[in-house]
């Protein structure tokens, strides 16, 4: 009985482990993207990349705090900030305002993410974590696809190649 009990308990943590950050019943729909490198160029400085959004590349040194802004900020200081682990959604500006308010609402308080508007994407959103993309629009009624959101966001939160942890555990 207690060799039962002992396989039953340790069949569940390893299931705890090997699904942690998986969202049940959500695919990941993302895709892998070239690395682009890393080099630190100077403030200022025009970036190209080869993805929209860039999930990597020469970026300014001083990275993007991961907060829910409404004003769109430069790719060059997002991708520091996608080095250090953190994950960026931006959307067109021309979304409803009420899908806009459901973005603010699902990702507020969640630590390590960026929202952002942002005009040169090709979709309604965008998401990108370091070497991760996944673009999308919105349903025809204009509604987010949450758990394909939150799915990314718990996959690839702290996946960069140089992990910073927050400071107090909440960013914003």
């Amino acid at each position: 009985m207690l060799l039962l009990g002992t396989a039953v308990i340790a069949t569940g943590i390893f299931f705890l482990i090997n699904n942690k950050g998986k969202r049940d019943n959500v695919p990941d729909l993302s895709r892998a993207m070239p690395d682009e490198g890393s080099i630190h160029v100077p403030e200022g400085t025009d970036v190209t990349y080869q993805s929209n959004p860039p999930t990597s590349g020469n970026h300014w040194p001083i990275p993007l705090f991961p907060k829910l802004y409404d004003v769109e900020k430069p790719d060059e200081a997002i991708i520091h900030s996608l080095e250090h682990g953190r994950v960026w959604i931006s959307y067109k500006p021309s979304i409803p305002e009420e899908t806009k308010q459901g973005l603010t609402k699902l990702l507020r308080g969640r630590s390590g993410v960026i929202l952002t508007p942002r005009l040169a994407n090709d979709t309604d959103i965008a998401m990108a974590a370091w070497g991760r993309l996944d673009t999308f629009n919105l349903f025809a009624d204009g509604e987010l696809s949450r758990d394909r959101i939150l799915n990314f966001v718990n996959r690839y939160l702290n996946k960069g190649p140089e992990y910073v942890p927050t400071m107090d555990g909440k960013e914003y």
